[in-house]
């Protein structure tokens, strides 16, 4: 029935979207936290050029990645699969969670940690209690922006899926055919598709005006 698919559909953006999102934020927050921390040179790429580098990968059109993802996920069998999305949604989203958490240790002094380190926390211990509470509303911020790119995104979705691992953006779209656009159907699929991106909108509102505005204040 319609119903039982609309919830298959939407356990599914829900697995992927929520899975692909904590994974980019935390091996985003992670390498934005060594971009930020660590100098060094490779050849004439400095750590200072990595900013550009991660945020011009959002650049390039999804379809020239189309043809190359299609083979390698049949080779792979990740075809159809919930993993195959969880690992191209975390592609999809890490540029922008590096980029975000770059900026937002760049905030934190440093000093900080280091004062942490001198009353006997090592590097981990340091950055786990002293810069991940502190850099906390900027991984909410780029955590909800993650589920907003993941949740709405209907390229690859339509592309690398068929029956088991299809999202709901895809199912939206699905309600055309031979007859036209079934609206009574599309209107209430996207209600539903919108209705979780507002709920958490609004729950976490604080975290991401923090996070958006850290550090435009010294």
């Amino acid at each position: 029935t319609v119903r039982e698919e609309f919830l298959k559909r939407f356990l599914n953006s829900i697995i992927a979207t929520l899975s692909a999102s904590a994974i980019a934020v935390a091996i985003g927050s992670l390498a934005a936290y060594g971009l930020s921390r660590f100098s060094y040179k490779f050849g004439s790429w400095r750590n200072k050029d990595s900013s550009f580098f991660f945020l011009s990968q959002l650049i390039l059109p999804p379809v020239v990645l189309a043809m190359p993802f299609l083979v390698l996920y049949k080779e792979l069998a990740f075809l159809d699969t919930r993993i195959g999305l969880i690992l191209l949604y975390t592609l999809m989203v890490l540029p922008i969670v590096i980029w975000i958490m770059r900026d937002q240790f760049d905030t934190i002094p440093i000093e900080l940690e280091q004062a942490a380190m001198v009353d006997g926390c090592s590097v981990w211990g340091a950055f786990l209690r002293i810069v991940l509470p502190i850099a906390l509303p900027g991984m909410v911020a780029a955590f909800i922006l993650s589920v907003i790119l993941c949740w709405n995104e209907y390229f690859f979705a339509a592309l690398l899926t068929s029956t088991n691992a299809k999202t709901l953006p895809v199912m939206v779209a699905s309600q055309t055919g031979s007859q036209g656009i079934s609206w009574w159907s599309m209107a209430a699929l996207s209600a539903a598709a919108i209705a979780p991106l507002i709920v958490i909108g609004i729950s976490l509102e604080r975290y991401i005006v923090k996070g958006l505005t850290a550090g435009s204040v010294k």
